[in-house]
């Protein structure tokens, strides 16, 4: 006599193979579970971040700006790059009048801000608990990518070192200011660049007599 934990299992078996002919797979093994945990997309959880944001499997790299904490750019940088991140920070040289000389500054093209190339499954709560990370900018669903365009626009203004070079915008004729020197303020025309190294030669009108001198072009400013 079958007992009745046989006559289940039979009952099973032939259950099976009538699924199994219909090409159906509803059915789990006997002792199998039939509860799988899932995890809500903003659950706890979660692991990958906001709602709708890839998996750790699937490679989306995208550009991203990221906001950094007051003069913490080249800081974030390097937490990035410890973290096989791939960072984009430009810089701008500029310069200043000072004590009788022009000193030469690097900073940060955008500062307080910085590029990174990230797939936000992967590394979206890694950059955001990033030590100088104030936020990715996007809105309230989420960080919003930068055009690739735009990125590579940047970089193909900035050599090796990222420092962006920027046209000067000078022609022959065009109206300037001197902002710094024994002449501040006088108005004068650009004539032409006189070396490598930021020297110009501009006219200054005085007494109405054109008088060329030649100036750093740092210490001049064109007027609209």
């Amino acid at each position: 006599m079958q007992t009745r934990a046989h006559k289940n299992l039979d009952t099973w078996k032939r259950v099976k193979e009538l699924n199994d002919l219909n090409g159906s797979n509803v059915l789990n093994e006997p002792n199998a579970s039939t509860h799988q945990s899932i995890n809500e997309p903003n659950g706890p959880n979660n692991p990958n971040g906001p709602s709708g944001l890839n998996g750790p499997n699937v490679l989306n790299l995208n550009w991203y700006v990221i906001q950094t904490k007051p003069g913490d750019e080249h800081r974030v940088e390097i937490h990035l790059l410890n973290q096989e991140i791939e960072p984009f920070l430009p810089f701008l040289e500029s310069h200043q009048y000072q004590g009788g000389k022009i000193i030469k500054r690097i900073k940060p093209l955008f500062p307080n801000y910085l590029f990174a190339r990230l797939d936000l499954g992967l590394h979206y709560y890694k950059v955001k608990w990033t030590r100088g990370v104030s936020k990715i900018l996007g809105v309230d669903d989420g960080p919003i990518p930068v055009s690739e365009k735009v990125v590579q626009e940047i970089k193909t203004r900035a050599g090796e070192d990222n420092l962006v070079r920027l046209e000067e915008g000078l022609r022959e004729g065009d109206p300037v200011r001197i902002t710094s020197g024994a002449f501040k303020d006088l108005m004068g025309i650009f004539h032409r660049k006189m070396s490598d190294n930021g020297r110009v030669k501009i006219l200054l009108s005085l007494i109405g007599v054109d008088i060329a001198v030649q100036i750093s072009q740092y210490q001049i400013k064109k007027v609209a």
